[in-house]
């Protein structure tokens, strides 16, 4: 446990951000395919819609609402935030009998094994009030589940995450199974992680055209693990060495925090042969671009296996 974890927990999506939160504390004191047959239908030329509005019901209750259907293919999520903190909506396919309440508890989980049951992953990144976020993502037939996974009620030990606080609910793929392709954009983040001869894991980052503004971005899970990209503004002067130190390390560190907490931005969790498109907004600067994710066996999150990467964003 590092020295963050010790003093709190944000629980997120698959356990990915629980060091995340705790390391912020700190610095504010100082695809499987179940065997489905590759037979496609051709998809339609343009994604469908799929509109999701996350809202607030009470001052301790979160909602979210969408379709319950919609047919495969190409899928164009639009995120609207009518909420007054920032949301966003992960996406989740379910294999099998399993509830709502069990799926909360694998994503809220820190470190803990990810069933093979939750599969490939995606959705729509953070969003500000009042504002809107795009995804586009092909979805094969099946049962999904939308979930917000961001910090919500609660300090400590006893936070919640809007989806604990009522923000999930599940819609059906329809149809046949549809091969169809991502239009092409200008950026790219593809998520690795390859074994080596020696039986040990590599994981890294491959970062092409982001720049200052909102960037059109294919994010891309080529490895055979789940994983994500948190977009981490390092301070001036600050190393990658050190934003390291601090978000893997036991001690407790002294002086000026490397990382700028309160900016951050990423993605949600993708698994592995998963792709889509989103927006995301980058200011200019560096970043130390991290993944939090743990392995599905459970274990230590990736950035604590080397999936931490510099980029600079002009």
């Amino acid at each position: 446990m590092t020295a963050a974890q010790k003093h709190r927990r944000r629980r997120t999506t698959l356990g990915a951000c629980a060091v995340l939160g705790a390391v912020a504390l700190l610095a504010g004191c100082g695809g499987d395919d179940d065997d489905q047959p590759d037979t496609a239908t051709p998809a339609p030329a343009r994604p469908v819609s799929f509109p999701i509005t996350a809202t607030a019901e009470g001052e301790s209750k979160r909602a979210m609402s969408f379709p319950s259907s919609v047919r495969s293919g190409l899928i164009r999520m639009t995120l609207r935030n009518s909420d007054t903190v920032p949301r966003s909506a992960q996406l989740l396919r379910i294999v099998g009998d399993h509830s709502l309440g069990e799926v909360v508890d694998v994503v809220t989980a820190d470190g803990e094994e990810i069933p093979a049951w939750v599969q490939d992953g995606g959705g729509v990144p953070a969003v500000e009030p009042g504002g809107t976020g795009t995804a586009a993502q092909v979805l094969a037939p099946g049962r999904y589940v939308l979930l917000d996974d961001e910090e919500g009620e609660g300090e400590g030990e006893s936070a919640k995450t809007h989806a604990e606080l009522g923000a999930v609910g599940e819609f059906t793929v329809t149809g046949e199974r549809a091969r169809a392709g991502l239009p092409p954009v200008p950026a790219t983040i593809t998520a690795t992680d390859a074994e080596r001869d020696d039986g040990e894991k590599t994981y890294g980052f491959r970062l092409q055209g982001l720049t200052a503004g909102t960037n059109q971005v294919h994010f891309q899970n080529t490895g055979a693990e789940l994983h994500h990209a948190l977009f981490a503004p390092l301070r001036k002067g600050a190393t990658l060495a050190q934003a390291e130190q601090l978000l893997t390390s036991s001690r407790t560190p002294s002086g000026p925090p490397p990382i700028d907490f309160s900016n951050i931005v990423g993605t949600k969790v993708i698994d592995a042969g998963i792709e889509q498109n989103i927006t995301l907004d980058l200011a200019a600067g560096r970043y130390a671009v991290i993944c939090f994710v743990s392995d599905r066996e459970g274990g230590k999150p990736h950035v604590e296996k080397g999936m931490i990467e510099e980029v600079t964003v002009e």
